[in-house]
């Protein structure tokens, strides 16, 4: 599941989520929601991953920020 599916099936504002996730702005959250070929999409580091994690109740992890690979 990714970040946006997360926050869009729990009705969460990005402000809300950002605050939920401990990142200093909305637009921080917002640009770990979009898509991953987006230019300005994020991947959070660790710290911010790991509560992305515990919030989501392990519903999103790291594998999701990353776009799969076609061998």
């Amino acid at each position: 599941m990714t970040l946006k599916e997360y926050k869009d099936q729990n009705n969460l504002s990005y402000a809300r989520l950002a605050k939920l996730i401990g990142v200093s702005h909305a637009t921080v959250a917002r640009r770990y929601c979009l898509p991953k070929e987006h230019k300005d999409h994020m991947i959070p580091k660790l710290k911010f991953m790991i509560a992305i994690m515990t919030v989501t109740g392990g519903a999103v992890t790291p594998n999701d920020f990353y776009a799969e690979q076609k061998w």
